[in-house]
């Protein structure tokens, strides 16, 4: 589930590669997969593009070497192809590339297998979270429709308007939306939403 990072992000940098250092004695590709997806995401947050894109890279490559779900350890029952593409997608965001990340999250719920689909069933906040990092990923590239459609989406699966004003990933998207306060559809969302 995608969460804010404070703090020191080069000293997460640090706490993920001692722990990937000792990933393969787990035996496990999914979890070393997952770690390099959390490297991405703390290299992002670092301000390291190319660290931030190695790690990507890495955590699709050691995916692919995933054995059943089942078969791995239960630690991360819950990390699947689906779950990846959403990180990168959130990472590919934050680094200011809204056409690659809108590429990663439709590819995390368009997976081959719905084994490997993003499981927003399950995890209905982390999915409410990562719609409206899509939305985002739509409002960057002019897609102001899509936005809003998408955003009221996160809201509605995140439980009304009164569960989703305390999330600080929605209350940034609804403040985007603010400067486009002019457009019809962007309107009627914020009134939704209370947002002036």
């Amino acid at each position: 589930m995608e969460q804010p990072i404070s703090g020191n992000p080069r000293g997460a940098v640090d706490l993920i590669e001692a722990a990937l250092s000792q990933a393969p004695r787990t035996g496990s590709a999914r979890l070393t997969s997952m770690l390099h997806a959390r490297a991405c995401r703390a290299h992002t947050h670092a301000g390291d593009t190319r660290a931030a894109d190695r790690s990507a890279n890495a955590a699709l490559d050691t995916y692919e070497n995933a054995g059943p779900i089942e078969d791995d350890l239960p630690c991360v029952y819950w990390y699947n192809l689906g779950e990846t593409h959403q990180l990168l997608g959130s990472s590919a965001l934050n680094l200011g590339n809204p056409k690659r990340a809108l590429a990663h999250f439709l590819e995390a719920s368009d997976a081959h297998t719905s084994q490997e689909a993003y499981n927003a069933a399950a995890f209905p906040r982390g999915h409410s979270i990562y719609l409206a990092r899509l939305a985002e990923a739509h409002l960057s590239l002019g897609d102001v429709d899509a936005a809003v459609a998408t955003a009221h989406d996160a809201v509605d699966r995140m439980g009304g308007v009164t569960s989703a004003r305390g999330t600080h990933i929605l209350e940034d998207l609804r403040k985007k939306l603010v400067r486009r306060r002019g457009i019809p559809v962007v309107a009627d969302f914020l009134d939704y939403t209370g947002t002036e």
